[in-house]
């Protein structure tokens, strides 16, 4: 069993710490939250694979999150997990609470971010297209939180995502940091919705690499994508009732008025 450096409560979530750390300056923030395809889920298991990253705390909470512990190498883990190496911090987590519970979960994660001396805000996610079965160049789109992040963005060579709706978890999150004026950008690739999708997840990861200048491999990833893809098809199907919940369906309708 690990031993607790520190734990503190923000609203009704208890972070815990297994030592010290702070996130060297610039910082990155990226939050990974199921959603379509789970892209940013198994991007987020691969980058902690790739970089060696750290597990140095994790986040609980009995009123808003699952009845799930995760045993990790002997170890008892909460179902929300934090990573970190250098200047990055991640928080990783396969259980997608209730819809009406992330808007508390994302706020206590932008405050533990706010207390950690967080610069930046990144989320990768997918955008589910009905024709992805017979796409194989997938596209990827940027949304910016202020003109500074749309001139570093649009330097990555895609295009902002500029009409349309965005569903789900990543919607709340990014309202939130809107609301903070936070520097946040979202990565958006093409995916399947029901499908785990790790061919959109290594579109992002190379965006990510690029904005936050990690160098990040992502050809093993291409090379394990159909054992992957089969590997997390149970956690996707327990993610889509609750984005059924939320009409995920909506994403990327454009909308009447532009």
């Amino acid at each position: 069993m690990q031993k607790v450096y520190r734990e503190e409560w923000i609203g009704e979530f208890r972070f815990i710490e297994y030592e010290d750390y702070s996130p060297a300056r610039p910082s990155y923030m990226i939050i990974a939250l199921p959603d379509a395809g789970l892209v940013s889920v198994i991007a987020a298991s691969h980058m902690i694979k790739k970089l060696g990253m750290e597990e140095v705390g994790g986040v609980d909470s009995y009123t808003y999150l699952p009845p799930v512990i995760v045993v990790h190498k002997g170890n008892v883990r909460p179902p929300v997990r934090i990573f970190t190496r250098d200047n990055l911090l991640l928080i990783y987590t396969e259980f997608l609470p209730a819809s009406a519970a992330i808007p508390a979960l994302v706020n206590s994660l932008l405050d533990y971010g706010a207390r950690k001396g967080i610069d930046n805000l990144v989320c990768m996610t997918g955008i589910p297209i009905p024709n992805r079965f017979e796409v194989d160049k997938l596209r990827s789109f940027y949304v910016p939180s202020n003109p500074d992040v749309d001139r570093v963005a649009r330097g990555l060579g895609i295009e902002p995502f500029e009409n349309g709706f965005l569903v789900g978890p990543y919607a709340i999150l990014f309202k939130e940091a809107l609301r903070r004026r936070m520097n946040a950008v979202m990565f958006l690739t093409e995916s399947f919705m029901e499908f785990p999708d790790p061919e959109a997840s290594a579109k992002n990861l190379t965006l990510l690499s690029r904005f936050v200048g990690v160098e990040i491999d992502v050809k093993e990833l291409l090379e394990q994508a159909e054992l992957i893809r089969l590997r997390a098809r149970e956690h996707m199907k327990r993610v889509m009732p609750n984005l059924a919940q939320m009409r995920k369906e909506y994403e990327y309708a454009p909308p009447l008025y532009t």
